[in-house]
């Protein structure tokens, strides 16, 4: 039998005897991508149901999240990225407590026509949304690179819409990460410029309000351990991670295992929030004119106290 099957069939019996005693959360997040593996994985392979927790997972806007969890709604939003941290710039009694990975590989790819990042000045350039992670991202690489961020058009997308814009030329150029990264080059498509080679910062990951953590310590260690043990599980085997992306993103096989090899090296880590990747998010928000005026320290915007402790559970040493 196949291990994904293996461990679909053991998150099923874990799920029908213990479900009754499993403490009862609501996790939102923005939408299918590689960051969401480790949640999706967590919820279907068992670990929330081994640690414990029984996961409702809601699809949401990064707006509506930010939303539902100030009002009580949601227990945790699955995120850490500029539109998390910009709520909690704003007043939000949030925190980031873990994340997925402080390696970004995000890629901006071309029609077949251009060829540099030169070749896009004034061209169309898509991203997940207007001051999200692949905007700030995509903002603060070019300013590495010597480039001025206001020469290139950056247009909003929703969510899904990535092949299609690129296929019907609605954008010239478009910022993904895999397996959409090598589905696009397998089409023709050019790669102008990696993102993460030239920015560190938080990717995916997990935010819940400071009295969740006052009042509910223990319940966010075993969620934090949920998700970093299904991070981990999609990292130890190449076949079971490709089967469960093919699985979940209805990428093909080939795409899926070239994702999994980027994920091994990116993902690799503890999870805990770092203060340069938390700074970094700042600068990016900052750069684009908001909370300029204000300053904020690691403490402001992350709790990386239960991800430290899980790290150690899990034998990490950082």
């Amino acid at each position: 039998m196949r291990p994904i099957l293996l461990y679909a069939l053991f998150a099923i019996l874990l799920l029908s005897t213990a479900a009754s005693g499993q403490e009862k959360i609501r996790i939102g997040y923005i939408g299918l991508s590689l960051s969401s593996m480790p949640l999706l994985a967590a919820r279907d392979l068992g670990m929330f149901a081994k640690n414990g927790v029984q996961a409702e997972v809601l699809l949401l806007t990064s707006q509506l999240s930010a939303v539902a969890l100030n009002a009580g709604e949601l227990d945790y939003v699955a995120g850490v990225g500029p539109g998390s941290v910009s709520a909690t710039m704003a007043g939000s009694p949030s925190r980031a407590v873990w994340i997925v990975a402080n390696r970004l590989i995000y890629n901006v790819i071309a029609q077949p026509e251009f060829k540099s990042l030169q070749d896009l000045r004034g061209k169309r350039i898509g991203v997940s949304g207007l001051g999200a992670t692949t905007h700030t991202a995509f903002t603060m690489a070019l300013e590495k690179i010597g480039a001025n961020p206001k020469d290139f058009v950056v247009v909003g997308l929703g969510p899904q819409q990535h092949l299609r814009a690129m296929e019907s030329k609605g954008v010239d150029a478009m910022i993904v990460d895999p397996p959409v990264l090598f589905v696009l080059l397998k089409r023709g498509f050019s790669k102008v410029l990696d993102i993460g080679a030239h920015v560190e910062m938080p990717v995916g990951g997990l935010t819940t309000l400071t009295r969740t953590l006052t009042s509910k310590p223990d319940q966010v260690r075993r969620v934090i351990k949920a998700l970093q043990e299904a991070k981990e599980l999609l990292l130890s085997s190449k076949e079971r991670a490709a089967e469960f992306i093919v699985k979940m993103m209805k990428m093909d096989q080939d795409s899926a295992q070239r994702t999994q090899e980027l994920m091994a090296y990116a993902w690799a880590g503890s999870g805990v929030p770092t203060r340069v990747g938390m700074e970094n998010i700042v600068k990016g928000i900052q750069s684009q004119g908001r909370f300029s005026d204000r300053k904020f320290i690691f403490e402001d915007l992350a709790d990386a106290r239960i991800a430290l402790q899980v790290a150690r559970e899990l034998g990490h040493k950082d």
